[in-house]
């Protein structure tokens, strides 16, 4: 168990600080879900691959859980980079995180399984079969789910008038 927690904390983490846009609510919903998974699957023999879907699964229903529980003020949290220091490279890392964290913003304009379907597949890295597992759905809604998604974040990009250069 502690394998698993060591090389996926920081992965699960990311997922639920993305879906949710708050540093304390992923962290706790990230410890709640290694809890879970050791309580109810720790002598259940899984690969490691197996474990890390059920990982996720855990921890994308306890933060729809915790959202439908509770009101959840979005806090997102930007490096504080002087703009004034005439350096390009830094001037340019800058847009791209502000532009990065306003499109994390408009994951909350999604239907809870578009906004999971987005993150495993564009931030987390996983394929549609693994999406699908997540999910608890077939590949193919998985993937409509993925390509609906996409088009959402798409359109309201536009309608912001959030297009990078």
């Amino acid at each position: 168990m502690s394998q698993i927690y060591e090389k996926n904390h920081k992965r699960i983490y990311d997922f639920l600080y993305k879906y949710t846009q708050n540093a304390d609510t992923a962290m706790d919903l990230m410890q709640d879900s290694f809890l879970s998974f050791h309580k109810h699957y720790s002598d259940a023999g899984l690969t490691e691959e197996k474990s890390l879907m059920v990982l996720y699964t855990i921890a994308r229903n306890l933060s729809i859980n915790f959202a439908k529980k509770f009101s959840t003020t979005k806090e997102i949290y930007s490096e504080d980079i002087d703009l004034h220091s005439h350096n390009p490279r830094l001037e340019k890392q800058a847009v791209y995180q502000d532009l990065e964290d306003r499109l994390y913003s408009f994951l909350g304009e999604l239907k809870e399984d578009e906004r999971s379907a987005i993150l495993l597949k564009n931030v987390e890295g996983f394929q549609l079969t693994q999406i699908a597992e997540i999910l608890n759905v077939s590949v193919s809604t998985a993937s409509r789910l993925v390509i609906r998604a996409t088009e959402k974040v798409t359109a309201i990009a536009l309608r912001e008038n959030l297009v990078p250069d």
